[in-house]
């Protein structure tokens, strides 16, 4: 039975959404821990700025997007709601396992847990809303589901600073990684799997399934114009990322934020501009493709605030007062989060059902190699290497690197626009 042939009830669907909108909240605030104790867990592990990066970037993403294209193939053929709670015990086991860290290799070990585990939340939601919520609804439900990324961010950082200030940054992983285990639980509770739009076929394990993801890699890498919109949006979040690997070190380091205060500082400015940004983006688009009759309309959304982002960037490095920066950081953030739903959501819309999964994998993937990884890399590196002649200046100069990505993304994006397909809104796998 299908999705098609069983509708869902509105409060099933409803506790759903909300359930994988907490998860992901966890998802994002376990993301942020280590970021707003980067300074007394460098200072304590003796680690340069480099290893931090590599830690809170490149490790933790590279082995996200690895395990996340495999974990999409089997959301896209197994059962969903068993893979994100098996997830979501394995990161938050994992984040609890950060405190326990006392070099780089263990931290970069627990890292890598927390990366695999939280490979699951995303394409797992991204292939249920579907099958949970009308076509016509779908990119509200998608932005209420990405929304849950910037509630994540503002409590992780804020209890991060809290916990940590009280308690010491270890404690501070264990009791975070504790209330994941409890939402897994409540999630193997009260969450049946929902019927499918379109029956799945099931591939089993082995050569065929290997094959299986072969051949569902190359129907969505061969969309026309998704190469571009996946470059694109992965460079659209790399400052997103660096603010949040870096911005609670920079707030110390250039404005004399203390650990207690950082989060509250740098929590609310960033989330409620970024919640701001998904929540209106997803609307907009939603508006756009029914005025327009065109899945490719919802990509104007980015088209326009990417670009205008690039001021208040440029503010955010550059402001001499916390107020001015913080304020910069929090239009700054409004703009870069109005193109996470109009293009994860027309990557996934233009997929097959059987590869939505897969397509929102790919895409989380580029997002993380080129925003996760490569962008606070960039930003560690240049910091070490600028910081014995610029001292604490170092990380400012570190940062401003990040002010060519809007204008870059845009270029792809706008590549990906203009080689989208006539198809319309309403062709696109109706339900």
């Amino acid at each position: 039975m299908t999705a098609q042939d069983q509708r869902i009830s509105p409060a099933v669907a409803g506790w759903t959404l909300f359930l994988l909108t907490l998860a992901n909240v966890l998802n994002a605030g376990d993301r942020m821990l280590l970021g707003v104790v980067t300074e007394p867990v460098r200072h304590d592990l003796a680690l340069s700025d480099t290893q931090m990066s590599l830690a809170n970037g490149l490790l933790f993403v590279l082995f996200n997007l690895i395990g996340g294209v495999f974990i999409a193939r089997l959301a896209d053929r197994g059962n969903r709601v068993r893979i994100l709670v098996v997830g979501i015990a394995g990161w938050s086991i994992a984040t609890a396992a950060t405190g326990l860290a006392h070099n780089f290799a263990v931290l970069a070990l627990a890292r890598v847990g927390v990366g695999v585990g939280e490979a699951t939340a995303f394409p797992a939601a991204m292939s249920l809303i579907p099958d949970l919520f009308r076509p016509q609804v779908r990119g509200r439900a998608v932005a209420v589901f990405q929304s849950s990324s910037f509630i994540g961010i503002v409590g992780g950082t804020v209890l991060a600073g809290v916990l940590a200030a009280w308690l010491g940054w270890r404690a501070m992983f264990l009791v975070c990684g504790l209330a994941g285990v409890v939402l897994a639980t409540v999630v193997v509770v009260t969450v049946s799997e929902p019927a499918r739009e379109e029956a799945a076929e099931q591939d089993g394990f082995g050569a065929r399934w290997l094959t299986g993801l072969k051949a569902g890699l190359r129907r969505v890498g061969n969309a026309s114009g998704f190469v571009a919109l996946a470059i694109g949006f992965g460079i659209s979040v790399m400052m997103v990322s660096v603010l949040g690997a870096w911005g609670p070190a920079f707030l110390q380091r250039l404005h004399g934020v203390p650990l207690q205060q950082v989060g509250i500082v740098i929590g609310p400015a960033v989330g409620i501009g970024g919640l701001a940004g998904t929540l209106l983006s997803g609307a907009l688009a939603d508006r756009l493709v029914r005025h327009r009759g065109s899945l490719a309309a919802m990509l104007r959304v980015p088209l326009v605030t990417l670009p205008l982002s690039t001021p208040f960037m440029a503010g955010f490095v550059f402001a001499p007062t916390l107020f001015q920066t913080m304020a910069c950081a929090a239009a700054m953030n409004f703009l870069l989060s109005c193109s996470f739903v109009p293009c994860v959501n027309y990557a996934v819309a233009r997929a097959d059902p059987g590869d939505r999964a897969l397509a929102s994998a790919v895409m989380l993937a580029s997002s993380g190699l080129i925003g996760g990884a490569l962008g606070p890399f960039i930003v560690g590196s240049l910091s070490d290497a600028l910081t014995p002649q610029l001292g604490a200046q170092g990380l400012r100069y570190a940062l401003s690197a990040m002010l060519a990505s809007p204008l870059l993304a845009t270029v792809f994006l706008l590549a990906a626009f203009r080689q989208a397909p006539t198809t319309s809104a309403a062709q696109a796998h109706p339900a």
